[in-house]
């Protein structure tokens, strides 16, 4: 199982706040990223009370993060 982290922005020198985190039974990290950008995608339309996310990070089930993303890349 890995962990899906949306997070926001991360002011210089900090680590980007987490937004949301959701578990998924997918084990394979990169169909893990494909739907994180799927999910995130989805977010950024429907977000209306909470801060928008600026990017993900997937992490194992230890917390040891094995992919991120952001709008920046």
């Amino acid at each position: 199982m890995l962990v899906i982290e949306f997070v926001g922005v991360a002011p210089e020198g900090a680590i980007a706040q987490v937004i949301d985190r959701m578990n998924t039974d997918i084990s394979d990290v990169h169909k893990a990223v494909t739907h994180a950008k799927s999910l995130f995608a989805n977010v950024i339309v429907q977000r209306t009370h909470k801060p928008l996310p600026h990017g993900f990070r997937i992490l194992d089930s230890a917390g040891k993060e094995l992919a991120s993303w952001s709008i920046d890349e």
